[in-house]
């Protein structure tokens, strides 16, 4: 008796439960719809993960730069970045992690059922980070899809000209600027950068503008100047609040991508270089401490770039920088200053002289790695500090090379753009300083007869190339 009405109930619960089986072949982990925001969060995330990761196999500027050596491996180091995956993630995380969530993001937003004002915040800050993903990708590459991008229905894109797409993801990010309504909404919480601040996403986009404008000041220097001036005119970063930066947290999988390789993955790949160990130590400069941890010997010792070294007998990165939270940056108040130092430099209008602009960025970089006041000063007096107006490219070029030890994509882009400082051949080199990446093997491989379009357009598929903004 209890058998039957043990089946008798157990039959009426499923009964119950299940007229409609249709929803059992729903994926609740993959849901087929998420909100905008949703999107938006992912794509933010994803870009800054690019961009903090330690992976060279995902970011191996600060190898290229010559902040890092490695000591297990050593063939990035050495610049051999032909055969492997190293264009293929940059290229990826991008257009796939990072472009592409944006998208779609851009679509439901566009038809969702929200406030005007509202609308054309989302709209336009999705744009930014939009214009922010291809900065990176054509300055990485040169020519590379944009028009025919992200298309599901063309796997073939055709590979755009480099300075083309600049001048449009110019003029696109000069709209962000002037459609951002601070007062109106944003995305509230779901904003990782400003939580929903439109006012300093307004800045944001206008201080991203004005290192765009820079980048093209020898190429093209009347479209620099109007698009610097008019950036400083909407109003760039005026204090480090405005950074634009992503607080990691302290618990997977949300904790910062240095933390999860090196501590997590009890990874010993990197010492100092020793080109940026011995550049800082010549400018007695304090933030050597900061960036690095002295060996047993209580020296700071950098390895020579190319070598394989001893992971113990050379500095070693700071805990500060392995902290699970470490703080990632997309933009900074002090590379701000820099800029404008530059843009005052070159006659431009920014409303103080290169010599203060300067002098207020080494501030702010060394005051975000907790440097103190009297150091600081007695850095800006050191005789190989002091701006240099006659040779300005040097004193930006070091003191940026300096500030974007924790940034090394943008420490690269200005390496090439200012050429300092002066890097030597590693050991070993197969290849000179790499002037861009080589496009993936995936390209070469499905989008063959648009790779070598691209190829023979930009001069060559080579490392060496220069992008067409470099011209010295």
């Amino acid at each position: 008796m209890r058998k039957k009405l043990l089946l008798i109930l157990l039959t009426g619960s499923i009964a119950g439960c299940t007229s409609d089986l249709t929803g059992l072949n729903d994926d609740i982990k993959n849901p087929a719809v998420v909100p905008p925001a949703t999107l938006f969060t992912n794509a933010s995330r994803e870009l800054m993960d690019a961009h903090a990761s330690p992976n060279v196999y995902v970011n191996v500027f600060r190898v290229i730069t010559q902040y890092w050596q490695q000591t297990t491996y050593n063939e990035e180091s050495q610049y051999k970045l032909e055969g492997n995956s190293l264009s293929g993630a940059w290229w990826r995380d991008h257009y796939h992690f990072v472009l592409q969530n944006l998208k779609g993001s851009k679509e439901m937003v566009r038809a969702a059922d929200i406030d005007e004002k509202v609308r054309k915040n989302q709209i336009a800050i999705i744009d930014v980070l939009e214009v922010v993903s291809y900065y990176y990708l054509t300055t990485t590459f040169g020519n590379i899809p944009y028009s025919q991008a992200l298309n599901g229905e063309n796997p073939f894109p055709a590979y755009d000209d480099a300075n083309t797409i600049y001048t449009d993801l110019l003029r696109r990010i000069s709209e962000d600027v002037a459609n951002l309504d601070a007062t109106a909404a944003g995305f509230g919480s779901a904003d990782l950068f400003y939580r929903g601040n439109v006012g300093r996403w307004k800045k944001f986009a206008a201080s991203f503008q004005l290192k765009m404008a820079m980048l093209i000041a020898d190429s093209d220097a009347n479209k620099a100047r109007l698009a610097a001036e008019a950036a400083i005119t909407a109003g760039v970063f005026t204090s480090r609040a405005d950074d634009c930066v992503l607080h990691y947290l302290s618990a997977p999988p949300y904790t910062n991508p240095l933390w999860n390789d090196l501590v997590e993955g009890g990874r010993v790949d990197f010492v100092a270089s020793a080109p940026f160990v011995d550049s800082l130590k010549a400018y007695a400069d304090p933030r050597l401490q900061r960036y690095f941890l002295e060996t047993a010997n209580g020296e700071y010792i950098g390895a020579r770039p190319g070598t394989k070294p001893d992971f113990e007998q050379f500095s070693n990165i700071t805990e500060t920088l392995l902290e699970p939270t470490m703080p990632a940056y997309l933009l900074e108040y002090s590379e701000v200053k820099m800029l404008l130092a530059e843009a005052a430099q070159r006659g431009w209008n920014t409303g103080a002289t290169a010599a203060e602009h300067y002098r207020d960025g080494i501030r702010a970089s060394m005051e975000s790695w907790d440097v103190t006041d009297a150091e600081i000063t007695d850095y800006l007096a050191n005789a190989k500090v002091v701006y240099n107006g006659t040779n300005w490219k040097k004193s930006i070029g070091m003191q940026k090379w300096f500030a974007f030890y924790n940034r090394g994509n943008d420490g690269w882009t200005d390496y090439r753009r200012l050429d300092f400082p002066v890097l030597e051949l590693p050991v070993g080199a197969v290849s000179g300083i790499p002037m861009r990446y080589r496009y993936p093997v995936s390209e070469q491989n499905i989008n063959r007869r648009n790779y070598e379009s691209a190829s023979q357009a930009v001069g060559g598929d080579k490392v060496e190339t220069k992008l067409w903004w470099d011209k010295h």
